[in-house]
């Protein structure tokens, strides 16, 4: 991965990194904070393994209901997960975002986990895989969009970890 493109985002959660984990590693968890606020998420399946796939739904008020899915590429318990996110299709298939046709088929997600004195640091790195150059160019475009996205994603996750 190239250090120009990539979009990185770190946050630090007053909770053991087992807690943290645990919301990045269970299907239940997870759906109580993946994705922009002021949405539902559905499973659809959850493969916690490298080469599963966790396939979800995303439900907003008055809008019908937007699919997307996680190829996990590696996975080694409270260091890191490595997987490839894209839109998705109702079956699971990768689709093009509904907002744009430049925007990146996958993105690899890479986040590393650390705890010290109770407090566990995420950081998840995020860049265009196998995309064309107009995808790249559309991707970098879209970085204050992608911190508005991932700031309110991880904003839920800190909530969801007070509970």
């Amino acid at each position: 991965m190239s250090n120009e493109t990539a979009f990185v985002i770190t946050r630090q959660y007053k909770q053991p990194l087992a807690v943290v984990w645990a919301a990045w590693s269970e299907a239940e968890r997870l759906k109580q904070w993946w994705g922009p606020a002021g949405c539902a998420v559905e499973v659809r399946r959850f493969e916690f393994q490298p080469g599963g796939f966790f396939h979800y739904g995303m439900k907003f008020d008055g809008a019908p209901m937007m699919w997307g899915r996680f190829n996990y590429r590696e996975i080694v318990p409270r260091q890191r997960l490595v997987w490839l996110n894209s839109f998705a299709n109702e079956r699971g298939g990768i689709a093009r975002a509904p907002f744009s046709k430049s925007c990146p088929l996958e993105i690899e997600n890479s986040v590393t986990f650390a705890e010290r004195d109770g407090v566990t640091t995420v950081t998840l790195r995020a860049e265009p895989f196998g995309e064309l150059d107009t995808e790249r160019v559309y991707f970098d475009e879209l970085r204050p969009s992608l911190d508005v996205g991932y700031g309110g994603t991880f904003d839920q996750l800190a909530a969801y970890l007070q509970t």
